[in-house]
């Protein structure tokens, strides 16, 4: 708003937009000009304005995006677009359209300091590029109450970098990107999110990019940039709050860096105001404004990238840049298999397998839901139904406890002590005449209503005698379902999973989301062991995805304790999340 005011004559503050009614009246009463809550009243009517500046909270940007492209306005709008890659598309989609004049605020493209390293590479002052280096760190860390919404530090602060290395790469669009990262601030961990991050991309070309992050730097503001070619090296060095250097005997004194990014991109942030003005005011038939037009095309690029680098961080692994595409959910490269010495206890034996496979349909599912959801079967503890279980109910427990320890992870040791509960369904002694056989309870479970996955059955051949599988929808591909649905989403085959999944919510329980997806997918081996499926994955399955990987490489041991001293840790744990005492099963 102050860059605004400092350019008279060339552009006028008509009107200030907040939820903040007040807030929007002081302003335009210090501002001499028109308020609202609403951006309605200065799209449309005389008084209607030619630009709209967007710097709202983030989730709002794409609609506020939206409704001015709409009403023909061009729109400088602060990053991010939208997180969602079918909303970027959509909006520089419109913009293309429409020929409206829409920039996207990556204020560093703007720095004097990184044009002319730009300038120089593609004068060719080091020839043919093959490593480039970003470094972001921030200072001072953001307040907890900003990060808690601002999409994480992918989105929030690593796409920053990401559309630098598109800027100095002239478009070039990598092939691969691997992420690691780590939270050192507690409460940043809560959020799911990471402070700490490095990401490396692989090009077609053969260049290879590095990109190191954190949410904080004692020493200030520093972003720095190094692009290596075949003739030598270009360098962006941080900006300090001086260029005064004191030498003594005692050795060299430096001035501090900038203290945050305000100060740093000061000069940044009124040169991308000025172009944008220019940009309207050179009109759409203007040479600028072609330029324009082809510069926002990297957008759903830059957004592309971002979500391939969190979804690397997140699933552990390198991820293929082009399986993220707009309406239609990434596809990861399959899982690599995991290392075991023996039959997961998931799997059933083969004649087991033979029966699930070929009589698992949609129908059975469903009538198996109408027969044990009611949840009429009496009434026991957690406790007393493990003692029915064939299994040592206490050592996948110890065993995830030993490799998970603290506070932090009781869910997860909880989350071992409770995984097979559905394996009561097959105990007369509770489930009377209606016990299962066990193709019925066992694991390896599958999605039904849809053909299976060919390329990652165990038994395809019993699968063919499946009713299911020459049915007209269920024998199809996608089935009953949208690629991208979300692997939770999908209607498994029925077993122990399903139902201790089924029971745990139905009594209350208050384990997280995570850890109950955990309990029913934890035999879903084709997706998580074999990459089958993943055609119906979405971005919020990474989560359950990493811990169901987790939970199948710990092996129960028949080292393990039996229950003795440990009994009465699980029983506080069985309180803390609300399933201690009766249960309906």
């Amino acid at each position: 708003m102050e860059s605004v005011l400092q350019l008279p004559g060339i552009v006028r503050l008509a009107w200030v937009i907040d939820i903040d009614t007040e807030k929007a009246k002081r302003i335009a009463t210090e501002k001499g000009c028109r308020w609202s809550s609403s951006l309605d009243a200065a799209l449309a009517g005389p008084d209607a304005v030619d630009a709209v500046i967007i710097a709202s909270a983030t989730d709002t940007h794409f609609p506020y995006i939206m409704q001015a492209l709409n009403a023909d306005k061009a729109v400088l709008a602060e990053k991010p677009i939208s997180h969602e890659l079918n909303e970027v598309v959509e909006a520089v989609e419109l913009a293309k359209q429409k020929n409206l004049a829409f920039v996207c605020g990556y204020q560093r493209r703007a720095d004097r300091h990184f044009r002319e390293l730009k300038r120089q590479l593609d004068a060719g002052a080091i020839g043919n590029l093959k490593l480039l280096k970003t470094c972001s760190r921030d200072n001072p860390i953001p307040p907890m109450e900003y990060l808690r919404t601002s999409g994480g530090i992918f989105h929030d602060m690593l796409i920053h970098d990401f559309d630098m290395l598109d800027f100095l790469s002239g478009g070039q669009i990598p092939e691969s990107v691997t992420a690691t990262g780590h939270a050192y601030h507690p409460e940043i961990k809560a959020m799911g999110d990471v402070d700490t991050c490095a990401v490396m991309f692989k090009y077609p070309s053969g260049l290879i990019a590095m990109v190191d992050t954190s949410r904080d730097a004692s020493y200030g503001y520093d972003q720095r940039i190094e692009a290596f070619g075949e003739q030598g090296m270009l360098s962006a060095k941080n900006n300090l709050t001086s260029t005064i250097e004191l030498a003594t005997a005692d050795g060299h004194l430096m001035p501090p860096a900038m203290y945050s990014f305000p100060q740093r991109y000061h000069e940044a942030y009124r040169s991308e105001l000025t172009e944008f003005i220019e940009l309207v005011r050179a009109g759409p038939e203007s040479k600028m404004h072609r330029l324009e037009q082809q510069a926002m095309l990297r957008h759903p690029n830059v957004v592309r990238t971002t979500i391939a680098a969190e979804m690397s961080w997140k699933q552990g692994m390198t991820v293929q840049v082009a399986s993220i595409q707009p309406h239609v959910l990434p596809t990861p490269e399959p899982p690599q298999k995991l290392l075991r010495t023996q039959v997961p206890e998931g799997y059933p034996q083969t004649s087991a397998s033979d029966e699930k496979h070929a009589k698992q349909t949609m129908a059975f599912v469903k009538g198996q839901q109408e027969r044990w959801l009611k949840f009429n079967k009496g009434e026991k503890s957690i406790m007393d139904v493990l003692k029915f279980l064939d299994d040592e109910p206490f050592q996948r427990a110890e065993c995830i406890r030993a490799s998970w320890p603290g506070e932090e992870y009781e869910w997860f040791h909880l989350v071992g002590l409770l995984h097979n509960l559905g394996k009561i369904m097959a105990a007369p002694e509770v489930a009377g005449q209606e016990a299962l056989d066990q193709w019925a309870v066992l694991g390896d479970t599958f999605p039904v209503g849809c053909a299976p996955a060919e390329d990652a059955c165990l038994l395809p051949e019993a699968f063919k005698t499946n009713p299911d599988y020459s049915h007209p929808l269920y024998g199809t591909k996608n089935g009953i379902y949208k690629a991208g649905c979300g692997i939770s989403n999908l209607i498994m085959s029925w077993g122990k999973d399903e139902y201790a999944y089924q029971m745990l919510k139905h009594n209350g329980c208050t384990l997280p989301g995570s850890a109950l997806e955990l309990i029913r997918l934890q035999s879903f081996f084709s997706w998580f062991d074999q990459g089958a499926y993943c055609h119906f994955q979405a971005p919020c399955d990474a989560e359950t995805l990493k811990w169901v990987k987790e939970f199948n490489k710990i092996e129960p041991s028949l080292e393990a304790k039996n229950g003795q001293g440990s009994e009465a840790y699980y029983a506080g744990l069985l309180k803390k999340y609300n399933i201690d005492g009766k249960l309906k099963w």
